[in-house]
């Protein structure tokens, strides 16, 4: 493959001295693996062969494949996600975390001043915090796949549209192409959750889709109420069915009763 081309790939990912798989883009080793999510979509995901996305080791495999090759990529450390690095490990005053009202607890993950960290150790009011990457310091091996290469314009938004925009349900949003412009219309509801996502998947159209020149988002308000009232009118029919056949069967009670 060459720089620049977009394919949908499935890969699988796992410590090699544990044989730990810690992602995976298909469903059925996410459910062996213990790794399964219930609202996450499992499937190939689109990538830009060349841009960076992936690491290093897997983006020059990429190159090395055809469509449709699979292929097994066995990463040192510094070709993966680094050696760990000691001063990376630091201590924060516990009252910090409580200023944020989190209760830090060993093996916990979470955001800490934009830096993703891992509590090592809570004691004498002291937290003890690690900035190195979960597996920072660890051979890694990777399953991929090259299922397709994506060469139409519009299979190639349709793949980055789901891949960004996935989690939201299908009929709160919508997608449009008009000549050189994508336009996609969102429920406000996910205005919050989707700002920084709506940045990047720009970026990736318009440098990477062929004809693109820009997109547009807009939010859509729903009015309070109109869901459940359509939902309402679409039992309406079913009720009165029911009351219907509950009126016929006193009817016939009462007549077997004369």
């Amino acid at each position: 493959m060459e720089n620049g081309k977009i394919v949908l790939v499935n890969y699988t990912g796992k410590i090699t001295a544990s044989n730990t798989v810690f992602e995976t883009t298909e469903e059925k080793k996410a459910i062996e693996a213990g790794l399964f999510e219930e609202k996450k979509k499992y499937s190939a995901l689109p990538i830009v062969v060349g841009d960076g996305e992936m690491l290093k080791g897997i983006d020059q495999a990429l190159l090395e494949m055809k469509e449709g090759e699979e292929k097994k990529i066995l990463l040192k450390p510094e070709q993966a996600f680094g050696e760990r690095n000691p001063k990376l490990i630091g201590v924060v005053p516990l009252k910090e975390f409580q200023n944020r009202k989190v209760n830090p607890v060993p093996g916990m993950m979470l955001d800490l001043n934009d830096r993703v960290c891992r509590i090592q150790s809570v004691s004498g009011g002291r937290v003890r915090v690690d900035f190195n990457h979960p597996l920072a310091g660890k051979e890694i091996e990777y399953d991929i796949k090259i299922e397709k290469e994506l060469k139409n314009q519009k299979e190639q938004i349709d793949a980055f549209f789901e891949k960004f925009f996935g989690a939201i349900p299908d009929n709160e949003k919508r997608l449009s192409i008009k000549e050189n412009k994508i336009e996609i219309a969102t429920d406000q509801k996910y205005s919050a959750a989707i700002g920084q996502i709506k940045k990047i998947f720009s970026d990736t159209i318009t440098k990477n889709v062929k004809g693109i020149e820009s997109v547009k988002f807009t939010e859509e308000f729903t009015k309070a109420g109109e869901n459940k009232d359509k939902e309402t009118e679409a039992q309406k029919p079913a009720e009165k069915k029911q009351q219907k056949e509950k009126a016929e069967e006193k009817t016939a009670k009462r007549k077997a009763k004369k």
